[in-house]
C-alpha cells in the first residue's frame, strides 16, 4: 500500500516514515503542500496523510484540490488546539485526523482503518438504496437526492448509506463509528462534524425525507416525515 506523508518538521516525518515502513507501507514523502500535490499527481498513492501547517500551500487546500478530481483517503495531522483546523479538513474532504503528538502505531491503525474501509470494506447488501427522493448507489457512491447529484466523500457516503438502509431506525455512535471509519471507540465530535456536512451537503427538504435527527447520547436517526 502506497502513503503518501507530507510534513515540514523533519523530525517527525523521519520517525513516522520509518515506523510505517517498518509496518510495511510503501512510504513517499513531501515537505510542503506544492510538493505534496506533485506528488500526489505523480504517484498516485492510496492514501495521502497532510499536515494542516505547510508552508507554500496548507495540509487543508491540498486535500481541496485532491478532492476536485479523486476519492483519495486523506488524513489530516493537527496540533492540540486544532479543532477549527479539523472542521476546515472536513469541509474540504478530509476523511479523518490524528492529533499531534501521536504514535506511529496509532498512525498505522487509522491508515488500515480507513484503507480496509475506502477499499476493502464490507460489501454493501443492496447496490442501489431508495429512500424517498435519496438515492444511493453502493458501487459508484453516487448520490442523487430529487434527481440532484450530491457530492460526498467516502466517509461522508457511508455514514449516509448505513442510515438510509436503517431509515426510521436509530444508529448508535458506535456502530456508525465502526461502519464509516473501522475501529471501536471513536470520536464523537468527528462523526458530527460529517454528519453536519451531510446535512448541508443534502439541504434535505421538508416533505417524503424528513432530516438527520440526533437521538441525545445515543446516536442518529434518518427519518422520514412519518417517522419523525
Amino acid at each position: 500500500m502506497k502513503v503518501l506523508l507530507a510534513d515540514d518538521d523533519a523530525d517527525l516525518l523521519d520517525v513516522t516514515v520509518y515506523a510505517l515502513r517498518r509496518e510495511g507501507f510503501d512510504v513517499i514523502v513531501a515537505t510542503d503542500g506544492a510538493r505534496a500535490i506533485r506528488r500526489w499527481e505523480q504517484d498516485r498513492p492510496d492514501l495521502v496523510i497532510l499536515d494542516v501547517n505547510m508552508p507554500q500551500c496548507s495540509g487543508v487546500e491540498v486535500c481541496r484540490r485532491i478532492r476536485e478530481v479523486g476519492t483519495t483517503p486523506v488524513i489530516l495531522l493537527t496540533g492540540r488546539n486544532g479543532e477549527e483546523e479539523i472542521v476546515e479538513g472536513f469541509g474540504a474532504g478530509a476523511d479523518d485526523y490524528v492529533t499531534k503528538p501521536f504514535s506511529p502505531r496509532q498512525l498505522a491503525l487509522r491508515i488500515r482503518a480507513l484503507w480496509r474501509r475506502a477499499a476493502n470494506g464490507a460489501p454493501e447488501p443492496v447496490r442501489e438504496l431508495r429512500v424517498g427522493p435519496l438515492v444511493l448507489d453502493a458501487e459508484s457512491h453516487d448520490v442523487r437526492l430529487d434527481d440532484r447529484p450530491i457530492q460526498l466523500t467516502p466517509i461522508e457516503f457511508r455514514l449516509l448509506y448505513i442510515l438510509a438502509a436503517n431509515s426510521g431506525r436509530v444508529v448508535t455512535t458506535p456502530q456508525l463509528v465502526d461502519y464509516a471509519w473501522g475501529y471501536d471507540g471513536g470520536d464523537g465530535t468527528l462523526l458530527k462534524t460529517h454528519v453536519s456536512h451531510i446535512r448541508k451537503k443534502l439541504q434535505l427538504p421538508q416533505g417524503e425525507l424528513g432530516e438527520i435527527r440526533a437521538i441525545p447520547r445515543v446516536g442518529y436517526r434518518l427519518t422520514r416525515s412519518a417517522a419523525s
